[in-house]
């Protein structure tokens, strides 16, 4: 709905041209129309403006999750709405965040990525780290949701709660995902509480030691 508005005001004139008197192409009006609408986009679900802090893989899968869900998409599809957010799909076949079949394009959630998570032993972005958060917090492992949060600088990222959030609202009722990040977050304080009890505990020893 964007894209055609755009073109047609760009269809008005002989040649459109940047303050450095270069002109612009179709393809590079085309990128900037995706790329604007996709940072509108996310601005509105995460009811927040400022989007610099998340990195590009977390919001493709959250825009993802907005436009399709669950749903598989033909790898033209899936490449536009990449593009959007500067992800490069072929990049990532092999860590366990998308799933080719064919031409059909999808996004794995927590649940599916289990076994890729302990293949890897890692987290490279945002997603991956509240993905992993999400499998722990099924097994009630409160332990490792508070070490991989510090060790990421998330436990009090309010950005970090924003996505989780936003994540959840965008899926249906009834889904897993969804069912898992409520949890999540219901859960918030008491990973605060683990926060406090490491302070009050390095305290208590720092009192001894001057005892």
């Amino acid at each position: 709905s964007a894209i055609g508005p755009a073109m047609e005001v760009f269809g008005k004139y002989d040649g459109v041209e940047k303050l450095s008197g270069e002109r612009v192409s179709a393809s590079e009006l085309l990128e900037f129309v995706r790329r604007t609408v996709s940072e509108y986009a996310l601005s509105r679900i995460l009811k927040n403006p400022n989007i610099g802090d998340i990195d590009v893989e977390t919001r493709f899968y959250l825009l993802w999750r907005w436009t399709y869900d669950s749903v598989s998409v033909d790898f033209d599809g899936a490449r536009l709405l990449a593009q959007a957010v500067g992800f490069e799909l072929t990049e990532h076949w092999s860590n366990g965040f998308l799933e080719k079949k064919g031409e059909q394009i999808s996004v794995l959630d927590a649940k599916s990525r289990e076994r890729a998570f302990l293949e890897r032993g890692r987290y490279d972005s945002m997603i991956d780290v509240l993905h992993a958060s999400l499998l722990f917090w099924e097994m009630n492992n409160k332990k490792e949701i508070f070490e991989l949060l510090s060790n990421h600088h998330y436990l009090h990222n309010n950005t970090f709660w924003q996505v989780a959030q936003a994540i959840s609202e965008v899926l249906p009722e009834g889904e897993k995902e969804k069912q898992m990040l409520q949890g999540f977050i219901y859960g918030k304080d008491s990973y605060n509480d683990r926060d406090e009890s490491t302070k009050l505990e390095k305290g208590q020893k720092s009192l001894e030691g001057w005892i």
